[in-house]
């Protein structure tokens, strides 16, 4: 009998282990994440090598592929037609596999058609179920919208029928527009466009990151309900475009914690995909691009100053690397993540014409945020201006903040009297022309990486 039950415990023992790696396997085959990409900016200048660049720095952090955000695409914004074809080059000659696929923002069916026919065959359009993989910004017929809608209907079967079978991926506004939606905002537009709709996908930055992760879940669980597939999207910050006459729009999500907070919603939500938003929309500042100054390559970008959001990057890879395999990879080296404002919120512009920033959502304070990672206890050190703030933190990943005082910005981890980590920041000002709400991001790591060490939260 002890023979017989031990077997059976044996036999089941292993049935789990299997599980568990089918399990896991079936994460990593199943889950994409993807970046939104906006074509308007070539972020690295207009040439392959600079996509190439683009194409490496994200595959680095485990994102496989870019939603290529196409405004126009005719004879007169001719800029979109050459920047897709130098990224498809690139793509092409790095043969890593990193996937493309369009995403449409704009309302011309023909151009439409055109355009997803021209790179249907190319090696790295993205294509899902034997379908070619297609998404949109909005652009569906909603009451409170300017535009009449787009007969998408149409567009799929002049797809079909030259041999382009699509798989619909839609950012598509629910009924009664909110940035905000409800499971039953979902539910209507999965009813409304059944027929057509292959993804449920949500578009979310504007909001604070518990809003953002609430309504991530409520479409979740809306697209799962009817069976269909549901594509997440993830938003580092927001500072959003100069459209209001209330003043530009700004959420505080607290810096690498509201990051992190939406990628543990979608590790136990678990949506089929997920669009981070967005890789480099700079008018905007929900990017996660580590170029270091966009200004160098659109001088239109130099005022207010954009900044490197290397941070953003890369500390969001630990939970790509989660959410797509199905284990938490662990701590492997200390790390020091750092974000916080390049100036106070109440200073005010020397440019009367500057559109203020009056629209503060969340507990808006002077605050440098801290996200350390550490492989052991440690002292994380802020001196922000002349005023120190230390931190004792234990191993594994926490958050710590110190208020912000203008003048020199300095990080430091200590163990003991030894200097694991040291870095400086961008300078926070005194006085500011123009207001900018563009967060400073970094992350340091040590000179020579300690060991191999892995620790879980």
């Amino acid at each position: 009998m002890r023979n017989y039950f031990g077997n059976r415990i044996s036999h089941f023992a292993a049935l789990l282990f299997w599980l568990s790696i089918a399990c896991a396997s079936h994460a990593a085959a199943s889950h994409y994440v993807f970046a939104h990409y906006m074509v308007c900016f070539a972020t690295y200048g207009e040439s392959v090598d600079g996509y190439k660049r683009e194409i490496q720095e994200a595959q680095a952090a485990g994102i496989d592929g870019f939603a290529l955000n196409v405004g126009a695409w005719d004879d007169v914004q001719t800029y979109y037609k050459t920047r897709v074809e130098l990224m498809y080059q690139a793509a092409e000659q790095l043969g890593t596999g990193f996937k493309l696929f369009f995403s449409v923002d704009f309302e011309n069916p023909s151009n439409t058609v055109s355009m997803v026919k021209g790179y249907a065959n190319r090696t790295n359009t993205f294509r899902y179920q034997g379908k070619i993989v297609l998404s949109t910004y909005g652009h569906n017929d909603v009451p409170t919208k300017s535009w009449a809608g787009v007969n998408w209907t149409n567009i799929l079967s002049q797809l079909n029928a030259n041999g382009c079978p699509i798989f619909f991926v839609p950012y598509f506004f629910s009924y009664n527009v909110h940035e905000l939606p409800s499971y039953d905002d979902g539910a209507g537009i999965m009813q409304k466009y059944s027929s057509i709709l292959d993804v449920l996908f949500w578009y979310g930055a504007a909001g604070l990151p518990g809003e953002l992760a609430e309504s991530n879940s409520n479409y979740n669980a809306a697209a799962h309900s009817v069976g269909k597939l549901f594509m997440a999207s993830v938003a580092p910050d927001y500072w959003g475009c100069k459209q209001y006459s209330v003043g530009r729009r700004y959420y505080e999500f607290g810096g690498g914690q509201g990051l992190i907070s939406q990628w543990q919603s979608i590790i136990s939500n678990q949506p089929d995909w997920v669009e981070i938003v967005t890789w480099n929309d700079f008018n905007e500042s929900s990017y996660l691009s580590p170029v270091d100054d966009p200004g160098k390559y659109f001088s239109e970008l130099q005022t207010p100053r954009r900044y490197s959001h290397n941070g953003y990057l890369a500390l969001s890879k630990r939970y790509i690397t989660w959410y797509k395999q199905g284990i938490d990879p662990g701590i492997a080296n200390d790390a020091v993540f750092y974000s916080y404002r390049p100036h106070a919120k109440n200073l005010v512009a020397s440019d009367t014409n500057d559109v203020p920033v009056t629209w503060l959502t969340g507990d808006v304070q002077d605050t440098i945020y801290v996200t350390a990672s550490l492989t052991a206890p440690g002292t994380i050190v802020i001196n922000s201006g002349g005023s120190v703030t230390t931190n004792s933190l234990p191993a594994g990943t926490s958050q710590c903040s110190a208020p912000f005082a203008a003048g020199r910005q300095t990080l430091a981890l200590l163990r003991g009297q030894t200097t694991v980590i040291s870095v400086q920041g961008i300078d926070i000002a005194r006085q500011i022309t123009n207001y900018d709400f563009f967060p400073v991001t970094g992350i340091a790591y040590p000179v020579t990486p300690p060991g191999n060490l892995r620790v879980s939260p």
